[in-house]
């Protein structure tokens, strides 16, 4: 088998948990391989030393891995990169112009940096995703319950924080050209919006009964299922003791910087507490970002 793409889109706040999910995905490749494929900021794209820390870690860890680190020319996008929609946007963007990103690649799977990879990806790179643009895991989903726009009706979002994406079926189809005019529906929330609305009909559910895909620790339950990958929505390990934190801090401590994010999470649990008074969750969840390290 050849290696398997993956995809991760983040800035410069976010490397080092990027680094702790790879680790955690090459510890746990089995006879897998990976071509990591780092899309990332501007504002990260003149960090070599990071660039060549995390190079080091796939390196050392599997040899036959790869990993790229991809500028994203924010202006090339195909929508604007503002904060303008529900819930922000910004990097989360990113996962819709992978097509062009990623040229020579017909299908990645599209990991977000809060995850901690638990087996081989093997069976989501080979499962047949047909002319559907995208697949997402019909169990863990951030948004089950339906809401309406005056524009596109009843709209069933999902999460995107893992999912896999039919990159030639994109671009046979163009589909990329819809997002402009669905991002003008301002009741949308950033890149999981646009997706539910502009990939509708063509989404292939994932059906996980035995093995959970995209476990999230702060709403899903496990119900005899194996978790292959635990994806930490809402609080963070970094920043504060949630479900299954163990599990991150075990793959945490294999890398070169298992000191600084020790000393980082004191540093983030106490400004958890400072903003808890803070009474909309889009303040605390702008202020958290603005705050932590990582």
């Amino acid at each position: 088998m050849k290696n398997i793409d993956v995809a991760f889109c983040f800035d410069k706040n976010r490397w080092k948990s990027v680094t702790v999910a790879i680790i955690s995905m090459l510890y746990n490749r089995g006879k897998c391989h990976y071509n990591i494929h780092c899309v990332i900021s501007p504002n990260f794209a003149d960090n070599t030393a990071a660039h060549k820390q995390m190079a080091a870690v796939v390196k050392k860890m599997d040899a036959k891995s790869s990993i790229e680190f991809i500028v994203f020319d924010e202006k090339k996008a195909t929508i604007p990169f503002t904060s303008g929609m529900a819930f922000g946007g910004g990097v989360a963007y990113y996962k819709q112009d992978l097509w062009q990103l990623l040229p020579g690649v017909s299908r990645v799977i599209s990991l977000d940096d809060d995850v901690i990879v638990r087996r081989p990806l093997d069976e989501l790179a080979t499962v047949d995703l047909g002319d559907n643009y995208m697949m997402r895991f019909a169990w863990g989903q951030a948004f089950r319950s339906p809401f309406g726009t005056e524009k596109y009706g009843e709209v069933m979002q999902f999460n995107a924080g893992v999912i896999v994406l039919n990159l030639a079926q994109q671009r046979k189809d163009k589909i990329y050209k819809n997002f402009a005019e669905n991002y003008k529906d301002k009741n949308l929330s950033f890149e999981q919006g646009l997706m539910a609305v502009t990939y509708r009909g063509r989404m292939l559910a994932y059906p996980d009964d035995k093995v959970m895909y995209n476990f999230r620790v702060h709403c899903d339950k496990v119900r005899g299922r194996e978790l292959a990958i635990i994806h930490y929505t809402g609080k963070k390990p970094w920043q504060f003791p949630v479900r299954f934190s163990g599990e991150w801090w075990r793959y945490a401590k294999m890398s070169p910087f298992y000191a600084e994010l020790r000393a980082n999470f004191i540093h983030n649990f106490i400004t958890y507490l400072m903003i808890m008074p803070v009474p909309r969750r889009k303040w605390r969840h702008a202020l958290r970002n603005r705050f932590s390290r990582v």
